[in-house]
């Protein structure tokens, strides 16, 4: 039997990543995989989260399962952090396997609730929205993303015209991916509004908070969209903001039209959480859940992601003095967070790579923490010579 199954295709980030490991030259940069880098090259350890793991190695006494909703202290970290209190009533939330669990759990949810919904997306986006909609069976109608070189609001309230109500649409948090290009505050109103007044779900899936707006605004942001309609997911990556890549943890917030509503959504997003992993991890939500519990290490956490946004702000600046008026590195300078999206092809990449021994996907995405003071300039030569 298994001898049917075909290989697939593997995941161009991954790809990415293969032929960067197998290159042996020195001086080779990687500006594939999202993941934050110091000015060293290093994806580090924060020195928060070292503190609360040396805190935790000291006082953990047990490794028995934890609730199905997840870990205690990190439920009420994440809502204190995301609204500032206790979880409303009417908001459900649960534990998840890094964002992508997260957005994994809402869509079952949706389909749970409505066999029949579409979800709407605009593209370019990230790889795994369509790839999780595919393993669900769900439908998927893209619609673009940007037009003239920036995130199109009428676009996707174009979308949301065309939508039924119970189906889904797809909103990025702060620091779009792949474009770095976010919509204005005053479109994403309109956008949620829009989308309440038709009965179809926002699930906004936020990774990169704080990376590049100051932390508070972009929290502040999230609850404002979250408790302003209806019914709303929010899936909250641990990932990015804590540097916990390999820990996997996350956290999705229902918003629901009552508090006996959030109640039944819980129990559901909790049965659906035993089938797919029995019971969440406990390693990054208790490093979390510590870090947000203690006013020291949550002050360290803060200014430290503070510092990684600093980073990205100089990148920028410096690419900006480089390049002078290129209109091909322009978006950099245009975008937030760790991402840019260049107007460039698979050709470029490609030379990129062999000429340069600079790797980055063939959609021309950039991953800018990949870079650093030393090899900005390196990059943008290399690059001006190619476009």
């Amino acid at each position: 039997m298994l001898e049917k199954l075909q290989a697939p295709e593997l995941d161009v980030l991954y790809r990415t990543a293969n032929a960067f490991r197998a290159d042996q030259r020195a001086d080779k940069l990687d500006l594939g995989v999202g993941v934050y880098r110091d000015e060293s090259g290093k994806s580090p350890v924060m020195a928060c989260v070292r503190e609360a793991e040396e805190r935790l190695a000291k006082t953990n006494d047990s490794k028995a399962y934890l609730p199905l909703a997840g870990e205690p202290g990190f439920l009420a970290g994440m809502s204190k952090l995301l609204f500032q209190e206790v979880l409303p009533s009417d908001i459900a939330q649960v534990q998840s396997v890094g964002g992508t669990g997260g957005v994994r759990l809402a869509l079952e949810l949706a389909q749970a609730a409505n066999p029949s919904l579409t979800v709407h997306l605009g593209v370019p986006s990230w790889p795994n929205h369509q790839g999780i909609c595919n393993r669900l069976g769900i439908p998927v109608r893209t619609y673009d993303y940007l037009e003239n070189g920036a995130a199109s609001a009428a676009n996707t309230l174009a979308a949301i015209d065309a939508a039924q109500p119970g189906d889904v649409l797809i909103l990025h948090g702060p620091c779009h991916n792949p474009t770095g290009l976010d919509l204005s505050d005053n479109a994403l109103d309109e956008i949620i509004q829009t989308a309440s007044r038709k009965g179809v779900i926002p699930l906004i899936d936020a990774a990169y908070y704080g990376l590049g707006n100051e932390l508070d605004a972009d929290l502040a942001r999230l609850r404002g969209l979250l408790v302003d309609t209806p019914e709303c997911f929010l899936t909250m990556s641990g990932s990015k903001a804590f540097g916990l890549y390999r820990d996997r943890i996350g956290v999705l917030f229902a918003k629901c039209p009552s508090a006996d509503i959030a109640a039944g959504v819980q129990a559901n997003a909790e049965s659906l959480a035993r089938v797919n992993y029995s019971a969440p991890a406990a390693h990054g939500a208790q490093v979390i859940g510590t870090i947000l519990a203690d006013s020291a290490l949550a002050q360290a956490w803060r200014d430290e992601l503070g510092e990684m946004r600093a980073r990205m702000t100089q990148l920028r600046a410096q690419i900006r003095e480089l390049s002078g008026s290129n209109p091909a590195l322009a978006t950099i300078w245009q975008t937030k967070g760790i991402f840019s999206l260049l107007p460039i092809d698979a050709a470029v990449t490609d030379r990129l790579a062999e000429d340069h021994a600079i790797y980055m996907p063939p959609t021309g995405r950039i991953n800018l923490a990949g870079l650093s003071s030393v090899t900005a300039p390196r990059f943008v030569s290399a690059l001006e010579g190619l476009i």
